[in-house]
């Protein structure tokens, strides 16, 4: 049995990013209540996940077979590797088809949520998905749906079973740099590269910021509207209230004049 914080991860990060907020408070104030105050703070500093990882982590629940054959793969290609490196071309074949179907469907949960797959955040879920699937901790949590941190993409030695290098956990949009000087040209084009990431997150903030715009223009509208439907029922009331009071009015008038003679 997951303990609660466990169990609190897996459900916030489940959740469409612009209710990520709202339901992490929810569950931190119920953690608070039970008598939980560490696992409730814990629960109050999670960050809203980025598009990409809750796209991600998204796999672990609408596409669990997938995701897990994919995982798995990367352990056959470096097996593959040690016995036959003939084969082992074809079998990174077979793994990089599987890698773009998921980072596919990522872009499809992405979509839903009115999100743009731009080149740049279908390269952050390419790269998430091979730093996991090199990492047994990180692909564990993956599995479960709760990764918290994008990955940068290991280096080709990594999956083809050379000794591993240090993985490194990457904020959100950022990419894995190069050590030491590189020349002029690789230079700006990393420039660019960043350049045009940065215009991509930009672009992802306004349509995210659009969206909850339009959400909240939908409830202002959904609002107005029982507001209205509450205000003719209120009338109607009134109507039938002063038809009441005038029958009542008229019948002891009536009375008042005694019957005719």
């Amino acid at each position: 049995m997951a303990d609660p914080l466990t169990r609190a991860i897996e459900q916030l990060y489940r959740v469409a990013p612009s209710a990520f907020t709202r339901e992490r408070n929810a569950k931190a104030t119920a953690l608070r209540q039970a008598g939980e105050p560490a696992q409730a703070h814990a629960v109050r500093q999670l960050r809203r996940p980025s598009a990409p990882l809750w796209a991600t982590n998204q796999l672990a629940h609408e596409d669990p077979k997938r995701l897990a054959e994919f995982i798995d793969s990367v352990e056959r290609v470096r097996q593959t590797q040690l016995r036959d490196p003939r084969a082992a071309g074809e079998t990174l074949k077979r793994q990089r088809a599987e890698l773009d179907a998921l980072v596919a469907r990522a872009g499809d949960f992405l979509a839903r949520q009115g999100y743009r797959a731009t080149p740049a955040i279908q390269r952050r879920i390419s790269d998430t998905l091979l730093g996991t699937a090199v990492d047994p901790h990180r692909a564990h949590e993956l599995r479960e749906g709760r990764l918290t941190q994008e990955l940068s993409a290991p280096g080709f030695e990594v999956l083809v079973g050379a000794p591993r290098g240090n993985l490194r956990l990457v904020p959100s949009g950022q990419t894995q740099r190069g050590q030491g000087a590189r020349p002029r040209g690789v230079q700006r084009r990393a420039q660019a590269e960043r350049e045009r990431e940065r215009h991509d997150r930009e672009a992802e903030e306004l349509e995210r910021a659009a969206a909850a715009r339009q959400s909240a223009a939908v409830d202002v509208v959904r609002e107005a509207e029982e507001l209205a439907r509450k205000l003719i029922v209120a009338r109607a009331r009134v109507r039938e209230a002063q038809r009441a009071s005038k029958a009542a009015a008229a019948a002891a008038r009536k009375a008042r004049r005694g019957p005719r003679r």
